[in-house]
């Protein structure tokens, strides 16, 4: 991986971000990682864990997503002191170390990788604990990406050993794109420009359907279009459990919209709760809408997690590391 140096408004910042094991021998093993999903090892001091540091850190790590039916945080945190950071704990996944030092400007530095795979490591230092804070708190928003990013990929990575290539091949032809399916995922629904896939068990399901359609101008990408064009798909086809029931965004929760990047492309992404019309069942789901301009059309990917008994995030997260493996089948042209 190349170093990537990112230049903040901050002056006082350094970002930089690179693979550590670029620097590694290539005689030396790179373990993998451990830790559980979404969990956050944050190595500091006592005293700056039980101070106003401490206290950012946590507010900002275990905030409870509003797309979440249940107080359930962001992110686990574990916390160690600097001499208890030896070989077994370098080898979480998602490590934030942060440390007073006599430096001039306080740093942030962002490494892949560092010692384990796959890994982000992410160190501020500075001279005083007001500039730590001051560092963390500005850019809060950039490393939980960093960390949910990481822990994404390590599904997506996991998924393509169990990938149903059926499935691959069959995205591939209707759509022209295609995205890693695990095993346990069947087509449920295929119509003309429309796919609902779907991955039950007995305590939980995992589903995803796929739409297209003519782009027309922006509004499109409003979240009233968005939340009408999902309503009248769901409504279509993908049935509740009795007659006359139906999918559809709840009008209780909130939802939430963020401009993403996707995969090179603008995109409009979707947070909030399903439910069912006439019947009591829900759970979060989300969505990507963004265009294909070679053909003029826009593509929405959507997944919602089914499981009454079960927290929601985790299982969110199988349906992003499948978003995140998408690929158009002639990447090259796109």
């Amino acid at each position: 991986m190349r170093n990537i140096l990112i230049v903040l408004l901050l002056s006082t910042i350094l970002f930089s971000c690179t693979d550590s094991n670029k620097s590694k021998s290539a005689s030396k093993m790179i373990y993998t990682s451990g830790g559980r999903t979404s969990e956050t090892l944050v190595v500091i001091s006592e005293a700056l864990w039980k101070s106003s540091l401490g206290d950012s850190i946590r507010m900002s790590l275990e905030e409870v997503p509003e797309f979440l039916p249940r107080n359930q945080a962001e992110f686990d945190i574990s916390q160690i002191p600097y001499n208890a950071f030896g070989n077994m704990y370098q080898k979480q996944r998602n490590i934030l170390f942060i440390k007073k030092s006599d430096l001039k400007k306080g740093i942030i530095k962002i490494q892949k990788n560092k010692f384990a795979k796959p890994q982000t490591y992410v160190s501020i230092k500075a001279k005083t604990a007001a500039e730590l804070i001051e560092l963390f708190t500005k850019n809060q928003e950039r490393i939980k990406e960093l960390f949910h990013e990481n822990e994404v990929t390590r599904i997506t990575t996991t998924y393509k050993s169990i990938e149903v290539r059926t499935l691959t091949k069959k995205l591939e032809e209707k759509f022209g794109f295609s995205m890693v399916l695990p095993k346990g995922f069947y087509i449920a629904t295929d119509k003309a420009d429309f796919m609902w896939l779907r991955r039950p068990t007995s305590e939980v399901e995992e589903g995803i359907f796929i739409s297209t359609r003519p782009y027309v101008d922006t509004t499109d990408f409003s979240m009233e279009s968005m939340i009408r064009n999902r309503d009248k798909l769901t409504r279509k086809y993908i049935p509740g459990p009795v007659d006359d029931s139906y999918m559809k965004v709840s009008n209780i929760f909130p939802a939430t919209q963020y401009n993403k990047n996707f995969k090179g492309h603008y995109a409009s992404q979707l947070r909030s709760m399903w439910d069912v019309k006439g019947y009591a069942m829900g759970g979060p789901f989300v969505s990507y809408t963004f265009v294909d301009k070679e053909v003029n059309r826009l593509i929405t990917i959507d997944g919602y997690i089914k499981a009454p008994k079960k927290e929601k995030r985790d299982l969110l997260l199988h349906i992003e590391a499948i978003f995140n493996s998408f690929a158009y089948a002639d990447a090259d042209n796109k």
